[in-house]
């Protein structure tokens, strides 16, 4: 398990290094000088202006010695400071990443409670109207678009009903409950969209599990069909379950920029965009390689996880 671990975790270090290099290279391919715009229209008029702010961004330098003194820093836990604001850019991450992985964990955790028994039933009562109509509401699911759900949700919830706020943010510091009503609403929207591919994946394993030999021995001596899917097929089964939610959740780290949009979340997602508006570019580059090693550490932790599930996938290292 230990040599399991540390070829994943040089594999990911690999990975993370590659993604620098792409991060760096392709935000300085972006048309548009970030000096310009930032000074707006006073630049046009106070050449010498631009040049001094160019040389203290050190966007002057050729674009290897800019990659060496950006890697430098960043390995420091210096990310560069904002050109639109004038803040540390570590600051601006430390701020946002923690919301946007509450918002990507309510979601999974919506995901996980709501697909997880309809595929269980789905796969259990396959040809029952129950059954039927289990996997129908996992394809309403994952077909209805995260923002159609969204706006359900909010004239739901928050305009007849009442019960929750439409958008906003609130520390959870501030006030706890306040907080959680506010995760409450793109959790759910983010949850709906994803439930109906847990569902489905569930559903596809756990009919392919129950026809392995294992599951007929057990059956064989005398374990009702229940206590067999429960002890042995759904074990097993939850192998790709975990592949899928580890890749989903990595996904959603830079594709919550709708949910965060449409209840004002201010998360890394809408922190990314925000920053290519402007060509903020340490911004973006703080943004994208957080993004990166996130989704490579999620990356790391569910094979580790699959692992714990399925000794064989540590045997194929």
């Amino acid at each position: 398990m230990l040599n399991f671990f540390f070829e994943r975790l040089l594999s990911s270090l690999i990975t993370l290094a590659i993604a620098a290099v792409g991060v760096f290279l392709i935000v300085h391919m972006i048309p548009g000088d970030p000096v310009m715009i930032m000074l707006g229209e006073a630049a046009g008029g106070d050449p010498e202006t631009v040049a001094r702010v160019t040389r203290e961004l050190g966007l002057d330098k050729p674009l290897l010695t800019q990659f060496l003194h950006w890697i430098g820093n960043i390995v420091q836990g210096d990310f560069g400071t904002s050109i639109r604001s004038g803040e540390p850019v570590a600051e601006a991450l430390l701020l946002r990443i923690p919301r946007s992985l509450e918002l990507i964990l309510g979601g999974l955790i919506v995901a996980v409670l709501l697909g997880l028994p309809l595929g269980v039933i789905s796969a259990r009562k396959r040809d029952t109207v129950i059954g039927t109509l289990s996997s129908t509401v996992a394809v309403i699911g994952f077909s209805a678009p995260v923002f159609v759900t969204g706006v359900l949700l909010v004239v739901c919830f928050a305009v007849w009903l009442q019960w929750l706020p439409s958008s906003g943010y609130v520390a959870f510091g501030d006030d706890p409950w306040l907080h959680l009503s506010c995760l409450l609403l793109p959790s759910l929207a983010i949850g709906i969209n994803f439930m109906g591919v847990v569902a489905r994946v569930t559903r596809a394993s756990l009919i392919d599990t129950m026809r392995r030999d294992y599951v007929a021995m057990a059956r064989s001596k005398g374990l009702s069909r229940s206590r067999a899917l429960i002890r042995h097929a759904l074990p097993n089964a939850m192998v790709p379950v975990i592949a899928i939610v580890g890749i989903r959740a990595g996904n959603l780290l830079g594709g919550t920029v709708i949910v965060e949009a449409l209840f004002d979340w201010p998360g890394l997602s809408s922190l990314l965009v925000s920053a290519s508006f402007a060509r903020d570019y340490p911004l973006m580059q703080g943004s994208l390689i957080s993004i990166f090693a996130l989704f490579i550490v999620i990356s790391l932790m569910i094979d580790l996880a699959q692992s714990f599930f399925d000794p064989r996938v540590r045997a194929a290292t």
